[in-house]
């Protein structure tokens, strides 16, 4: 990509960078967790379709390193973090990097002996598909996508936990999208 390709990228893009982070898709979970405080009273948290680590960022940011920080935190106190990908990651503080595959049961069993047999209270999801411009083909990559993440849920996350998830959808779903989840909220 030529520079008049960077100058052109939005301000997100630019603002993660500028702030460290390794995507501007961290901005999406912050806002998320501002929104609702999907963060309160987190102990175990998985991070599926981790690469390049950006939400990853954002839970290391907002969980652990607080926790390592305060005056009367302990080891067994700190957050567990978890993220799993097919790709490797550059180490982020306070992460257990898993490369592994969201749709082998494995990769649940593995999740959960660091958790030392318990569940996650929050399960996030930022995968998605390499585009192929065939919106039939990327929208069904992308909804089977987000099923593996729904299936390895079922087995790492605790009742009553939280599962979040990004979806990439045309402008025509959304709005059933966000009926959806107001049903569901």
């Amino acid at each position: 990509m030529g520079k008049a390709s960077r100058d052109k990228r939005d301000i997100y893009y630019r603002k993660a960078k500028e702030e460290g982070w390794r995507a501007r898709s961290a901005f999406k979970l912050l806002q998320i967790d501002e929104e609702f405080n999907i963060f309160e009273g987190v102990k175990h948290v998985v991070d599926l379709c981790a690469a390049p680590g950006s939400w990853s960022q954002v839970l290391s940011r907002k969980l652990y390193l607080p926790a390592k920080l305060s005056a009367d935190s302990k080891n067994s106190d700190l957050p567990l973090i978890v993220a799993i990908d097919l790709q490797p990651m550059a180490p982020i503080e306070g992460v257990i990097q898993v490369q592994g595959d969201i749709t082998n049961a494995r990769t649940a069993e593995v999740v959960i002996r660091h958790f030392d047999g318990c569940k996650a209270d929050l399960v996030v999801c930022d995968g998605a598909p390499d585009v192929t411009g065939l919106h039939d083909m990327d929208e069904f990559v992308q909804s089977q996508l987000i099923l593996a993440g729904l299936t390895i849920v079922t087995h790492i996350l605790k009742k009553g936990g939280k599962f979040i998830a990004k979806i990439s959808v045309e402008k025509t779903q959304a709005s059933s999208i966000v009926r959806l989840v107001n049903y569901l909220h």
